[in-house]
């Protein structure tokens, strides 16, 4: 069956958000709840299509925040390299240290950065994807 989308009002991470039992709440969590009953405490509503707006309860499943985390790695859906906020480098940066010689150190002291991040490139421990 195909995701139902939720047309409403969305935050900002893309839920659709609803009105409910006197509280504002993510559509997909008041879709689930309207179709199962309660959410047991500890446990969170998981997408089984990895869309944040949809609202079909046969694409929603309880499950716990690990394995919610671990749905985003394996779908291939976690921030990577300069989509994380805080990163100093870019996929450009990355691809430039993977070609350029010279000790990590220098390299490192060149893009304001560790020689350890450097090396980690080089021997491609992070910023895998690049």
């Amino acid at each position: 069956m195909s995701c139902i989308e939720w047309t409403k009002a969305k935050d900002k991470a893309g839920y659709g958000v609803s009105w409910f039992n006197g509280k504002w709440i993510r559509a997909h969590q008041k879709a689930y709840i309207q179709a199962n009953g309660p959410v047991p405490t500890g446990l969170v509503i998981r997408h089984t299509c990895d869309n944040r707006s949809c609202i079909n309860p046969k694409h929603l499943i309880l499950g716990t925040y690990k394995q919610n985390s671990q749905d985003m790695v394996d779908r291939n859906r976690q921030a990577k390299g300069s989509q994380i906020g805080n990163s100093i480098l870019t996929e450009e940066l990355v691809l430039m240290i993977k070609s350029m010689s010279g000790s990590s150190r220098k390299v490192a002291t060149l893009l304001g950065c560790s020689a350890t991040t450097i090396k980690d490139i080089r021997n491609n421990k992070i910023w895998k994807h690049v």
